[in-house]
C-alpha cells in the first residue's frame, strides 16, 4: 500500500459542497478521488501533530462527507492506513532540504513524508511540485498532484 501525505492545499480545495460526480471538474474529482482511496484503505496516509494542527487551522469542519471521513480518520491512527510519522530531523536532512530549495514553510510536510521507503506528497503548490526530482533523489519522497 502506498503511503501519502496530503498537503493542506489539496484538503482545503476538496472541502467544498459536492455536486454529483458527473458535474465535478477534473481537479476536484482528483482531490476527492484521493481522499476516497484513503478512506477505503487503498492508500495509507502519513500524519503528524504539525500537519493536523495545520489542517485544523486552515480547513473548516468538513463541508462534505469525504473530507469529514478523512478528518475523522486522522483522530485514530491505527498504523495500517493512518500512520503517525515524525522522524528525527538532524542537520543532514536540513542541509539536503536546503540544497533542494524546498520551501522552508513546508518542512513539516516533507518531514512527515520522510520514511525508510518511498512515499508521496500530494500537493497543488507549485513551489513544492518543482522540487520533486531533487527531493526524491535525497529523501525518496515523490511530490505530485493528486
Amino acid at each position: 500500500m502506498s503511503e501519502v501525505v496530503v498537503d493542506t492545499t489539496v484538503l482545503r480545495k476538496a472541502d467544498v459542497h459536492l455536486k454529483p460526480a458527473k458535474e465535478r471538474g477534473a481537479l476536484l474529482a482528483k482531490r476527492i478521488g484521493v481522499l476516497e482511496r484513503i478512506n477505503r484503505n487503498e492508500l495509507a496516509v502519513l500524519i503528524s501533530a504539525r500537519l493536523i494542527a495545520e489542517y485544523a487551522s486552515q480547513v473548516s469542519l468538513g463541508k462534505n462527507d469525504v473530507v469529514k471521513l478523512f478528518l475523522e480518520l486522522l483522530t485514530k491512527p491505527d498504523g495500517t492506513n493512518c500512520i503517525s510519522n515524525w522522524p528525527a530531523w538532524r542537520g543532514a536532512e536540513r542541509d539536503l532540504m536546503t540544497r533542494c530549495r524546498f520551501p522552508p514553510e513546508d518542512v513539516h510536510v516533507l518531514r512527515t513524508a520522510y520514511r525508510n521507503k518511498p512515499t508521496f506528497i500530494l500537493t497543488e503548490e507549485g513551489r513544492m511540485l518543482t522540487k520533486d526530482e531533487c527531493v526524491y533523489r535525497r529523501f525518496r519522497v515523490h511530490i505530485q498532484r493528486p
